[in-house]
């Protein structure tokens, strides 16, 4: 049994980042699918190597589309019944929530995601799924506004299915609801389980608010208080559309910046301080959450580990609450890369009070140089390097302790002191490449 106490919330001390069962964490994850309750046996393979590895976070998209995947309804003659669950979906879900709990790990679960209702190349996904008239026994596109064939990407132009609340589709909006409060009635029991409503969406706020809402009342009338946020398509974050979240603290109590990680370099840096800086002027201090980090360029390209994890460091330096390598082939998933690199940042997380800490790119003088800091300033100062070039860093104090720490081999290689009379230290890495410091005055 778990009190209200250990569910996953926010921190009390610090908003930014998580606390479960009772204590602050650091979620850093991994996996090689989004949908991984739908893969049980993939599932048990990347949560035990997960845990050995120090992670806890997984993504769970409540998404059917692979070979194998079941979707949420029983079949009846071909055709599916959208008034009849399938026990079988829901046990795997279920199993995931159950396992990974084994493991204290904390599973974002994810309602909708845009990519099951378009028909992409051959694979058809739409023409196949449940939620298509073709495919049930419920409705007609005659008394719905849904079409039995769509093939316009969801970046460009939502389907009918998730603009249900703005066109009133009430026939629609009525299975809608009854799945969502499924989904909240096989899951709410569980403390680990944060709710994102979908997977980079277009579609009008009015859409996410409605769900918004509705979570939240069903929730309520549970005696749960839930965790709740939307991630929206737009890579900058800076998009009018992002505002709705960071608008509506009342609604989302943590926010999903994953998109912003299709940039790179400063930029992909820069936009998570300035959306950081927005939270605190509304509502305040609120976890920005990485469910996927991704290591291609571009979509469509494949991963580059480096660029996977260039990403994932930047993240953690940005004082983000959560980071999570995706699954191939735009991310590493949890490879030998990924479970090293999960590794390090719960080993070098946990030498400091990273909690207390907030990223201070104002004390770098050499920010071209690809240099990041999280501050508690005059305590303690934590540093990725990721080019393992010098820096300058204006502490404003005129002693402190350094100790290296080697990411590749995951541990610290050796401690020197550092004096400064104008209160600024010249970092030199003992080498080149991707390095992390940490700077303390005990």
């Amino acid at each position: 049994m778990f009190s209200d106490d250990d569910r996953i919330r926010p921190w009390r001390d610090n908003r930014y980042y998580w606390e479960y069962n009772g204590k602050p964490t650091l979620l850093l994850g991994g996996s090689d699918e989004d949908n991984l309750f739908n893969h049980p046996e993939l599932m048990m393979r990347n949560l035990e190597a997960l845990a050995e590895c120090g992670g806890n976070y997984i993504r769970c998209t409540l998404s059917c589309r692979d070979p194998g995947n079941l979707w949420p309804f029983a079949m009846v003659d071909g055709r599916y019944d959208l008034d009849r669950f399938d026990a079988r979906f829901w046990g795997r879900l279920r199993s995931c929530l159950r396992e990974a709990r084994k493991r204290d790990i904390i599973v974002q679960v994810e309602l909708w995601d845009p990519h099951d209702f378009w028909d992409r190349g051959d694979a058809k996904i739409w023409s196949r799924n449940p939620w298509n008239p073709a495919m049930n026994v419920n409705y007609t596109a005659e008394n719905t506004r849904l079409k039995e064939r769509w093939d316009i990407h969801p970046s460009t132009q939502p389907t009918p299915f998730f603009l249900s609340p703005v066109l009133k589709d009430d026939v629609l909006l009525s299975y809608q609801e009854k799945f969502v409060v499924k989904v909240l009635e096989e899951t709410l029991d569980f403390p680990n389980v944060l709710y994102c409503i979908d997977n980079e969406v277009r579609a009008p706020p009015e859409w996410t608010l409605y769900w918004a809402r509705l979570v939240h009342g069903v929730a309520r009338e549970h005696g749960v208080e839930v965790q709740l946020t939307e991630m929206w398509d737009p890579w900058d974050l800076r998009h009018e559309l992002h505002s709705v979240t960071y608008a509506h603290p009342e609604l989302f109590t943590f926010t999903e910046v994953s998109q912003n990680n299709w940039n790179s370099g400063r930029t992909h840096y820069e936009r998570l301080i300035w959306f950081r800086s927005i939270l605190t002027k509304y509502g305040g201090p609120r976890p920005m959450n990485n469910v996927k980090i991704y290591g291609a360029p571009e979509p469509g390209s494949p991963a580059i580990p480096e660029l996977n994890v260039d990403r994932f460091w930047k993240c953690i330096f940005a004082g983000c609450a959560s980071v999570r390598f995706h699954r191939p082939p735009t991310g590493i998933g949890l490879t030998e890369t990924s479970r090293r690199m999960i590794k390090a940042a719960r080993t070098f997380t946990s030498s400091f009070n990273l909690f207390n800490c907030e990223p201070r790119p104002d004390l770098i003088e050499d920010a071209e140089r690809e240099a990041y800091c999280l501050a508690e300033p005059g305590e303690t100062y934590a540093l990725y390097l990721s080019k393992g070039s010098r820096v300058k860093l204006r502490a404003g104090i005129s002693k402190v302790k350094t100790m290296w720490f080697n990411v590749e081999k995951c541990r610290f290689t050796g401690t020197e002191t550092l004096v400064s009379e104008d209160y600024v230290f010249r970092i030199k890495p003992p080498s080149r490449g991707l390095w992390l410091a940490l700077l303390s005055t005990s």
